[in-house]
């Protein structure tokens, strides 16, 4: 049997239950890799940082599969915005590498995404609801876990009459995303010195599509 619930509040426990599944999730992927340097301490850093964001300025809901934590899905909500590069103790966390690979290069591409996407820019992630994380632990995949959380979202988006954004990294999530109603806005690539690089598809759903 799954389930979809809502954490408010949750303890260390929880939390680090969720970071752990994100872990496992995105173990292969070329994206954290980048993002990360390759340092498992910051992708778990940059999760735990998300997931108390999430918490803090939008929602956090676990998939629960016999009782278990197995998926989770967290999102910003509208009119609010963050970012992992915003936080200055995570910048000044970096070696001076991934500093200036922040700096110089992914943001200034990440806000190309969405200036190629919205005539706003940046704006219209922040004035819809900003998916962050949706990942359900591979040992529960194809249980449809993954589109239960997420429409546990775009429930909530439409009753707002907010349109759901999110960026993905791979033709199969963009397929995947597609058949919940969204569309592709644009992509952007990104390269790395200590990974392949990655594509990023900027993904949006308006109130109401399936």
């Amino acid at each position: 049997m799954i389930s979809a619930q809502r954490l408010v509040d949750p303890p260390d426990g929880d939390v680090e239950a969720v970071v752990q599944l994100l872990v496992a999730a995105f173990r292969d992927d070329i994206g954290m890799s980048s993002l990360s340097g390759g340092s498992s301490r910051l992708q778990m850093d940059m999760y735990r940082r998300t997931v108390r964001a999430c918490l803090a300025q939008g929602a956090l809901y676990v998939g629960v599969v016999d009782g278990r934590i197995q998926g989770v899905a967290a999102w910003i909500a509208p009119g609010e915005d963050w970012q992992c590069y915003q936080q200055e103790d995570f910048i000044s966390s970096l070696t001076p590498y991934l500093s200036e690979w922040y700096s110089y290069h992914y943001i200034p591409t990440y806000q190309e995404l969405y200036s190629a996407a919205f005539s706003s820019g940046e704006r219209a992630r922040k004035d819809g609801w900003n998916l962050k994380l949706l990942a359900v632990h591979p040992d529960s995949r194809r249980k449809g876990l993954g589109r239960l959380l997420l429409n546990t979202l775009c429930q909530q988006a439409d009753a707002s009459g907010k349109r759901v954004l999110t960026e993905v990294k791979s033709p199969y999530h963009v397929s995947w995303f597609r058949k919940s109603g969204f569309t592709h806005r644009s992509v952007k690539n990104f390269s790395s010195k200590d990974s392949a690089g990655f594509p990023l598809w900027c993904m949006v759903r308006d109130q109401g599509q399936r």
